[in-house]
């Protein structure tokens, strides 16, 4: 029993030998820790640096930032900057505007239906009673909708009716005291230029998607 437990029976004490076996794992546990660390983090960090290095040394020719911007318009780059004109644009749902006898209410067709449809989303939907707050009781309302000059007349003028109709639905559901007439006029009548300069205008086209409320101010 006293040599298993590595100690002299005469004077309780632990053996020489059993205190040389203690050093040797206190010694040996921080090495083994080092030596399984060290091929685990050295591969990885000397990877990353020879990225950095060769990142850092990279030359950037202008071809090279050229190739890099995406022009989804297919013109120069300067020319794919949409340039909005606040006082012009469309900002949100609606855009009123009144003389002294008449009040014209803006929808702008990109919140109200998805591309190419004429059914209105659920939000568009729910937003329509908003609008009819302000037009008086029993008023007359004709609802006008137009596309803007992308496709062809057999395609917009179809697809203006049906989104003037979707809206006037949707109006005389939250209004029923209100006097509709509806009509579609495709991409005439627009507000805004389709093209500008020969080119291609899609903020003005974004103007000219939309149906109107037109009624006595009064």
């Amino acid at each position: 029993m006293a040599d298993l437990l590595g100690s002299d029976p005469d004077r309780g004490e632990v053996s020489t030998a059993t205190r040389d076996r203690r050093r040797r794992r206190v010694l040996t546990a921080p090495i083994l820790t080092i030596a399984l660390l060290v091929p685990l983090a050295g591969p990885a960090y000397a990877d990353q640096n020879d990225d950095l290095a060769r990142l850092r040394s990279a030359n950037i020719s202008a071809p090279m930032l050229a190739d890099s911007v995406v022009d989804l318009s297919g013109k120069p780059a300067a020319d794919s900057v949409l340039k909005l004109n606040a006082e012009d644009s469309i900002i949100g749902l609606e855009k009123t505007k009144k003389d002294a006898r008449t009040a014209v209410v803006t929808l702008t067709s990109d919140l109200l239906f998805e591309f190419g449809k004429a059914t209105l989303t659920p939000a568009s939907t729910a937003a329509i009673p908003d609008v009819a707050k302000g037009i008086s009781q029993g008023a007359a309302v004709a609802v006008d909708g137009y596309t803007d000059s992308l496709g062809t007349d057999t395609i917009n003028d179809p697809l203006s009716q049906q989104r003037a109709q979707a809206v006037a639905t949707a109006l005389g559901a939250a209004r029923r005291d209100l006097v509709l007439t509806v009509a579609g006029h495709g991409s005439a009548n627009e507000v805004a230029p389709n093209q500008t300069a020969g080119q291609d205008d899609p903020v003005g086209r974004a103007l000219n998607r939309r149906v109107t409320l037109t009624y006595s101010a009064s």
